[in-house]
C-alpha cells in the first residue's frame, strides 16, 4: 500500500500552489498548528489579520494626534494665540480645518491647487486663515528674473536714495528732526536708526503705482508684509495674483527687488470663511480680518517692542525723509513705557488722482499711520495692555463703543482695567485699529507751507476697465460703476477731479501742474520728467476712450437728471405692475363670489 502524506493531499487540494503552500509549511513549524484541521487554521488566519489592522489603525491615529499638537515650525506657534478657538490651538491640518459656527469648509471656493497653498506655514482664525510664503531672503530668484530698479534712476534720484550708510551724520539729522518739530536723541538715549516694518495688502494695484510707493522706500524697511486675498471687500472671487502659475511667479520675483536688497519682502495669503450674510453689510470687515497677519510675518520676521508699525495701502508711502526721521529722531510716541492710548503718528498726505499732474490743492489725506511695536499686536505685552473687546469673536473686528472706540475708552477702565487693579493703560492694536481708530498726532513739515509727510497715488490704474471694477467690488461698491463713464462713478470726487484734468480744466481744487504744487515734499518716482509725462499720457488715453464711448457732457446735473427719468421709468414700471396685479387679484375675487353664490342657489 502506499503512503499517501500530507503535504501530498495539500498539493492536490491547493492547484494555484505557490504562496499558500509556503505559508503552510511555516504554519507547521510553529508548535501545535501541525494539528489544527485546515478551518481552524483560516479561523486563526482571520483573528491574526483583524488584530493587525487594528494594530495599524491606532498608529496612525496616535501619530496623528501628536502631530497636530505639536507646535508649528518657524515661530508661527498656533498655541501663542490666545484669540484662537481651543480647537485651532490643538493645531491646523494641513486640509482646511470647519469652521466651526457652520461647518463650511474655508477652502471650497478655491481656484488653485490646495496642496501647493497647503504646504506653506499656516494659522487658522475664526474668520478665516493666512498662508505664509517665503520672504525675499529665503529664495534664490532665477536670472532671467533678475534686475536692478537702481538702472533707471536720475541722477537726482540716485542723490536721494543713496542714504543708507550705516554711519549717522548728526548735524544732519539734527536738522532733520527740527523739520517736523522734532527733538534729537540726548545722551541718555542711543543714537541708532529704528528699524521699520511695513504692512500693506495687494490686489490688482498697478505696477505704476508699486514703482512709485517702493522707490520711496527703497532700503529703508526691515520687512514689507503684503497680504494677497482671493476675494475682494464684498467678497467677489478673483485669482491669485501671486501665486500658483508662471506668471505669478515672475509678478512675484518682480516685487521681491523693488524695495532693496536690504529689506525682507513677502507675500502671503489670506482666504476667509466668511459669507456675505455674515458681513451684515460692512464690507470693509474682510478688509480688517485680511489685516490681522501683518502682525504674525511681524513676529515671525523677529520685530521687538522698540521697532516701529506702519500700516498703509499700498498706494500710499510715507516720504523718504520723514521715514529717516521716524528711525532716528526723538518721538514722543515712540518713547519706551507707552499707554498705547494715543500711540500714533499719522501722515499730513498729499494726494494724486490718477496722475502726478493731478493733484488735490487745500486737501490732504491722514495715513499711512505708524505706532511703536510693544503696542502693536503680538509684539507688545498683553499683561500690560490687556486685550479689549470687540465685535467679532469678541478679539476680532472693531473695538466696541466705550472700550477704545473713538478713543473712548470708560468701560474698558471700570470692566477690563478696575478687575486686574490697573489703569491708564490701553490695549494692543490690531493691524485694522492703526486705520480705525483715533488716537494720535498728525505730523507735517514746519515750513510755511506745512508740506506733506506722505503721498497717496489714487486709482493710477492702467484702464478704465480696472478703475470700474474696483468700485463695483471693493468698499462702500457701486452696484451701477460697471455702466457708468468715468465721470460719473465718483461724480462729486476723486474720478471727476482726475477726468477733469486729464481734459485740462483744472479747478481750484486743483494743482495745475507736478510743478505748481506748493511746498518742499515731491515723491522721488516722478521727479524724473519722461516718468511723469508717461502716466499723464496714459491716463489722458484712457479718459479719451471712456469718453468716447459714454459721451463727454461736463454738466454732472445731466447725468443725474437723466438717472432719475430712469428711476421714473422704473417707477412707473412697477405702478402699471401693481395695477395689472390689483386688477388680476379684483377679477379672481369676482370669480370666487360668482362661485359662491352658484354654490348658495
Amino acid at each position: 500500500m502506499v503512503a499517501i502524506s500530507r503535504s501530498n493531499v495539500r498539493r492536490v487540494r491547493r492547484v494555484n500552489g505557490g504562496g499558500g503552500e509556503v505559508l503552510d509549511v511555516l504554519i507547521d513549524k510553529i508548535p501545535y498548528m501541525s494539528q489544527l484541521s485546515s478551518a481552524d487554521r483560516l479561523i486563526l488566519l482571520c483573528g491574526l489579520a483583524l488584530l493587525g489592522t487594528v494594530a495599524f489603525a491606532s498608529y496612525f491615529l496616535i501619530s496623528g494626534i501628536l502631530a497636530g499638537s505639536a507646535t508649528a515650525d518657524g515661530g508661527l506657534a498656533k498655541d501663542s494665540d490666545t484669540r484662537l478657538s481651543p480647537t485651532d490651538r490643538m493645531g491646523v491640518s494641513d486640509q482646511a480645518s470647519l469652521h466651526r459656527s457652520g461647518g463650511k469648509r474655508i477652502f471650497d471656493d478655491w481656484d488653485v491647487s490646495n496642496s501647493e497653498m497647503n504646504k506653506l506655514k499656516n494659522i487658522s482664525l475664526p474668520h478665516g486663515s493666512f498662508f505664509f510664503g517665503p520672504d525675499s531672503h529665503q529664495v534664490d530668484i532665477p536670472e532671467s528674473d533678475v534686475f536692478d530698479p537702481s538702472a533707471s534712476w536720475s541722477s537726482l534720484q540716485h542723490e536721494l536714495l543713496d542714504d543708507d550708510s550705516d554711519a549717522i551724520n548728526v548735524e544732519l539729522e539734527k536738522k532733520r528732526c527740527a523739520t517736523y518739530d522734532f527733538g534729537f536723541p540726548d545722551a541718555t538715549m542711543p543714537l541708532k536708526r529704528r528699524r521699520l516694518f511695513y504692512g500693506a495688502l495687494i490686489s490688482g494695484d498697478s505696477a505704476e503705482v508699486i514703482k512709485a510707493t517702493s522707490m520711496e522706500q527703497y532700503n529703508i524697511y526691515h520687512t514689507v508684509s503684503l497680504i494677497e486675498s482671493n476675494t475682494t471687500q464684498n467678497l467677489t472671487p478673483k485669482k491669485w495674483r501671486f501665486f500658483g502659475s508662471k506668471d505669478a511667479s515672475k509678478e512675484l520675483n518682480w516685487l521681491y527687488q523693488l524695495f532693496g536688497p536690504k529689506t525682507k519682502v513677502s507675500v502671503d495669503y489670506y482666504v476667509t470663511s466668511q459669507r456675505k450674510d455674515q458681513i451684515d453689510g460692512d464690507e470693509l470687515l474682510i478688509e480688517y480680518f485680511q489685516r490681522e497677519g501683518h502682525s504674525y510675518r511681524w513676529k515671525f520676521n523677529g520685530m521687538r517692542p522698540d521697532d516701529i508699525a506702519i500700516i498703509a495701502d499700498i498706494d500710499e508711502t510715507f516720504s523718504r525723509d520723514f521715514l529717516r526721521a521716524l528711525q532716528i529722531c526723538d518721538v514722543p510716541q515712540f518713547r519706551p513705557g507707552q499707554s498705547c492710548r494715543e500711540p500714533k503718528v499719522l501722515g499730513s498726505t498729499l494726494i494724486f488722482e490718477s496722475s502726478p499732474e493731478c493733484a488735490w490743492k487745500g486737501r490732504r489725506w491722514f495715513h499711512p499711520d505708524a505706532i511703536l511695536g510693544e503696542c502693536a499686536d503680538q509684539i507688545g505685552d498683553t499683561k500690560l495692555h490687556p486685550p479689549t473687546k470687540r465685535d467679532r469673536w469678541e478679539s476680532h473686528g472693531t473695538r466696541l463703543d466705550y472700550y477704545g472706540h473713538d478713543n473712548e475708552y470708560t468701560y474698558y477702565d471700570t470692566k477690563v482695567l478696575a478687575d486686574l487693579n490697573m489703569e491708564g493703560q490701553g490695549p494692543l492694536w490690531l493691524p485694522h485699529d492703526f486705520r480705525r481708530e483715533e488716537g494720535g498726532e498728525d505730523a507735517w513739515k514746519n515750513d510755511e507751507w506745512e508740506s506733506p509727510t506722505a503721498y497717496h497715488f489714487h486709482n493710477f490704474f492702467m484702464s478704465g476697465e480696472e478703475v470700474r471694477f474696483k468700485y463695483s467690488t471693493y468698499g462702500h461698491a457701486d452696484s451701477k460703476a460697471l455702466v457708468k463713464s468715468l465721470r460719473h462713478i465718483h461724480a462729486d470726487g476723486d474720478i471727476m477731479l482726475a477726468v477733469m484734468c486729464a481734459l485740462g480744466n483744472h479747478t481750484e481744487d486743483t494743482e495745475s501742474s507736478f510743478e505748481s504744487i506748493a511746498g518742499t515734499s515731491r515723491p522721488i518716482y516722478y521727479l524724473n520728467k519722461e516718468a511723469r509725462q508717461a502716466r499723464h499720457s496714459m491716463w489722458q488715453d484712457i479718459v479719451r476712450r471712456d469718453e468716447e464711448m459714454y459721451g463727454q457732457s461736463n454738466d454732472i446735473d445731466d447725468y443725474y437728471e437723466e438717472e432719475e427719468d430712469e428711476d421714473e421709468e422704473d417707477d412707473d414700471e412697477e405702478d402699471d405692475e401693481e395695477a395689472d396685479e390689483d386688477q388680476e387679484d379684483d377679477e379672481e375675487e369676482d370669480e370666487d363670489q360668482e362661485g359662491e353664490d352658484e354654490e348658495e342657489k
